[in-house]
C-alpha cells in the first residue's frame, strides 16, 4: 500500500513525527538489515538511510523526501529486487545462511554444538541466528522479548549481519515440555558451555532455554554501539 506524507521528511524538512514514522517503516522494508527505530524522530541515521536509498537513482542525494516528490514515488514503487541479500524472514533462511549471519568467531562454535547434538541423537535446528531490529521490536511488542536490541541484532557498520546469538531447538519438540523430558535443553546447555558460549537456561529471572550467545549480557551496550545502532 502506497504511503503518503503531509510534509517534508529528512534534511531541513518539517519532520512531523507521523510522517517520519511512515518513512522509517518504509525504509526498513527496503533495508531490513539496516533497520531504524520507528520513533518518528528524524536524526542522522534516518537521513543517511534516505540518502542511501536516493543513491540508487540520484547522483547527488539530498537526504529529503517531499510529498509527491521523486523519492517518495520511488519508495512507494520499491520492489524486492532492490532489497539487500539479507532481506526476508531470517527464521526461514536455510541453515547455512543462518550460520553465515553469525559473527566470525561464533560460527565455528555453533557448528560444533550442532554436530555434538546430532552425535547424541538429537535433531538440532537453528530458529534464529541474526534477525533485524524491526523483528526484534515486533517480538518486544508481542511480549516475547524484553530488550529492544539483542545480540541477535548485531551487525557490521555496513549493515551486514554479525549475530552474536542463536536460538537452537530440536525440530521434533521445539519449545514443548518434550524437549526438557528428553534432555535436549540440558544437552544444548552443556555443549554450548563447552564451546565457551553463554546459555539462556542459566539465567535466573528468565529462562531462555534455546538461546546461546557469544558474549555475557553486560556487553550488550558495547555490541549495540559497534553495530552503529547506539
Amino acid at each position: 500500500m502506497a504511503i503518503s506524507i503531509t510534509s517534508s521528511v529528512g534534511k531541513d524538512g518539517i519532520n512531523k513525527r507521523s510522517d517520519v514514522k511512515k518513512i522509517q517503516a518504509a525504509l526498513n522494508a527496503v533495508y531490513p538489515s539496516l533497520a531504524l527505530f520507528v520513533d518518528g524522530l528524524c536524526g542522522p541515521k534516518t537521513i543517511r538511510r534516505i540518502e542511501k536509498f536516493q543513491g540508487r537513482f540520484m547522483n547527488n542525494p539530498d537526504g529529503r523526501i517531499d510529498p509527491g516528490g521523486r523519492t517518495l514515488k520511488r519508495l512507494n514503487s520499491a520492489t524486492p529486487d532492490i532489497q539487500d541479500e539479507w532481506s526476508g524472514d531470517s527464521a526461514k533462511w536455510p541453515e547455512e545462511k543462518k550460520l553465515d549471519s553469525l559473527a566470525r568467531g561464533m560460527r565455528p562454535k555453533v557448528k560444533r554444538v550442532l554436530k555434538t547434538l546430532k552425535e547424541e541423537g538429537f535433531q538440532p535446528k537453528i530458529v534464529y541466528a541474526w534477525r533485524s531490529v524491526t523483528k526484534q521490536l515486533e517480538l518486544v511488542e508481542a511480549g516475547h522479548s524484553r530488550v529492544r536490541f539483542s545480540f541477535h541484532n548485531a551487525q557490521k557498520k555496513d549493515g551486514t549481519p554479525n549475530a552474536c546469538a542463536a536460538d537452537i531447538i530440536d525440530k521434533r519438540w521445539a519449545w514443548t515440555k518434550a524437549a526438557e523430558r528428553n534432555g535436549f535443553w540440558e544437552a544444548l546447555g552443556r555443549s554450548a558451555k563447552n564451546e565457551g558460549l553463554y546459555w539462556g537456561g542459566d539465567w535466573i529471572s528468565f529462562k531462555d532455554w534455546a538461546h546461546v550467545q557469544y558474549y555475557p549480557n553486560y556487553m550488550l551496550a558495547d555490541v549495540k554501539k559497534e553495530s552503529g545502532l547506539a
